[in-house]
């Protein structure tokens, strides 16, 4: 069990982590060129017609539709960094993000329905539960605020029936959200969360 991260300490990591995914997401959502390249599209990943261009399995993440949708996921970013820096460091919020999303993007390779992609939202929902059962190793708000954070990823994800319906347009944002993506974004925080749990107990074991 890690030690919870002291107030002091955390704010300039914290403050850099959440600085990096803004100017991250603000320059493939706003740059034409990094927007062209970083978005994921099935058809340029999988190689049809062209060489695999297997970055934007990387990039995608931090592509958006527009300043509303880029605006969107990063205040739930900053809500939720916020949150888990209670109990978690800055540099592993940011791995747990890149890696979640990049979890989703190899999922929706294997959903031939979804051609593009771009956003957030997949990664958050995997930085979400982990960081609700990071938050659950804590005591008293930390501890609440964990059981809630968990209930509402899962409960939301069970909601979407996503494997029902991978991607459902919605009017209000103009474009098709693809669900799928935070049920694989779920999926992956909590594989990385008993992976860390499983390393840190199987390393105290040694060290014992």
């Amino acid at each position: 069990m890690n030690p919870p991260v002291a107030g002091a300490e955390r704010w300039p990591a914290l403050l850099a982590a959440l600085a990096a995914t803004a100017v991250l997401s603000a320059a493939f959502t706003f740059v034409p060129w990094l927007h062209a390249q970083g978005l994921y599209l099935r058809d340029a990943v999988m190689g049809h017609g062209a060489a695999g261009q297997w970055w934007r399995l990387i990039t995608a993440m931090w592509v958006h539709l527009g300043w509303q949708h880029w605006l969107a996921d990063l205040l739930a970013a900053v809500g939720l960094m916020l949150l888990v820096g209670r109990e978690a460091r800055a540099g592993a919020m940011v791995a747990v993000l890149v890696a979640c999303g990049i979890a989703v993007q190899l999922a929706l390779c294997r959903a031939p329905s979804v051609g593009w992609y771009g956003g957030l939202s997949g990664a958050l929902h995997g930085l979400a539960l982990w960081g609700g059962l990071r938050l659950l190793v804590g005591s008293g708000l930390s501890r609440v605020l964990g059981v809630v954070l968990c209930l509402g990823v899962l409960v939301k994800t069970w909601l979407e029936q996503s494997w029902l319906a991978p991607v459902v347009f919605d009017a209000q944002w103009g474009f098709g959200v693809v669900r799928i993506s935070h049920a694989a974004g779920t999926v992956a925080g909590l594989a990385l969360w008993l992976a860390q749990e499983w390393w840190q107990r199987r390393h105290g074991q040694s060290a014992a």
